[in-house]
């Protein structure tokens, strides 16, 4: 912790609001209004996403109203002003202006404190405040997967990467599916079927891969750990080398443990964050903007409903959105709120 600006936005963010709240949950007798501000966490219409990183505050800013009872959260990301850099002469008058619009700002932010106490997301912009609403929006019309193409899931062996695999399969795609566990040698797979049961985890996994090849794919399997930048490079390597360009990577691995927010811990967090927020950092750098035609990041609907017990996974998949959306170039990335 402290070794990179991501671990100290996690610190000054995420952590000191759960660890806030876990202090406030001991104590037992506070039902306060908390306010949290963020810089470059917030994105409006076509504006740069400043900081994926930051939006992992929306995890605890989001459950813990559902954990203590009476309290509320609301967040307010702020566009502040910079400091101005210009020549010596005109220094005092980009001062003054600069004083000014901070004066303003905070004239702002202490309205914003003094209001009534509500769960909301908010941003300020210039003089404008813009509030977070759900609203019922029509889906653009769906695109066929292109007959043929080269897939990497990762968390391949999970029921939604092996359901979209199947699809896949049936457009005679190649797949390349992710694992933490290897699988026997494929010259071992009829013999290890033959000795172990039907629900055997190694055995399940045996059989949907036969699947997809019955079904028209053809399938590489490979353990590796998606937060592991050289394994992640060496298996793009290799695909490339067996199948030519990558056309689509779905990330899909994740880990969710429920549990009180006042039992977390910075361990039992970071074993929820380390496959969706670093793996997906890692997938980044693997496949940087123009390598593939699309990526899809395998998000949760807890975003929007924010369960009890889920301040970390929360936290977690609202990197993924804010990632999706801070990313707009060649490859289109996407998360999809499951």
């Amino acid at each position: 912790p402290g070794s990179s600006f991501f671990h100290r936005v996690q610190e000054q963010g995420f952590y000191s609001l759960m660890f806030l709240a876990q202090a406030l949950a001991e104590e037992g007798t506070g039902k306060p209004h908390i306010t949290v501000f963020t810089n470059g966490a917030a994105k409006l219409r076509d504006e740069t996403l400043g900081c994926p990183a930051k939006a992992t505050i929306a995890g605890p800013a989001r459950v813990i109203p559902r954990e203590l009872p009476g309290v509320t959260v609301s967040t307010l990301d702020l566009d502040v002003p910079a400091v101005p850099d210009v020549p010596f002469w005109g220094k005092a008058k980009a001062l003054a202006l600069h004083a000014q619009a901070m004066d303003a700002l905070g004239t702002r932010v202490l309205e914003e404190m003094l209001s009534e106490p509500a769960d909301l997301c908010a941003a300020l912009r210039a003089d404008r405040r813009f509030e977070c609403a759900m609203k019922p929006a029509l889906l653009p019309a769906a695109r066929e997967a292109r007959t043929g193409g080269t897939y990497l899931i990762t968390g391949g062996f999970g029921g939604i990467g092996l359901s979209l695999a199947q699809d896949f399969a049936a457009k005679g795609a190649n797949l390349i599916l992710l694992a933490r566990k290897p699988l026997p040698e494929r010259d071992q797979w009829a013999d290890y079927l033959t000795r172990h049961a039907p629900n055997d985890a190694l055995a399940r996994r045996i059989r949907a891969v036969q699947a997809l090849e019955d079904a028209g794919a053809t399938v590489m399997v490979r353990a590796a750990d998606v937060c592991n930048h050289d394994q992640m490079q060496a298996i793009r390597a290799a695909a490339e080398a067996m199948f030519g360009p990558i056309t689509g990577v779905i990330h899909g691995a994740g880990v969710i443990d429920d549990a009180p927010l006042l039992t977390k811990t910075p361990a039992s967090v970071e074993d929820v964050f380390t496959p969706k927020i670093h793996g997906t950092e890692v997938l980044g750098q693997v496949f940087p903007d123009g390598s593939v035609e699309w990526m899809a990041l395998f998000s949760s609907s807890s975003t929007v409903t924010a369960p009890a017990g889920q301040v970390d996974y929360v936290a977690a998949n609202e990197f993924l959105n804010a990632f999706a959306r801070a990313r707009s170039g060649k490859t289109k990335v996407v998360a999809i709120n499951w």
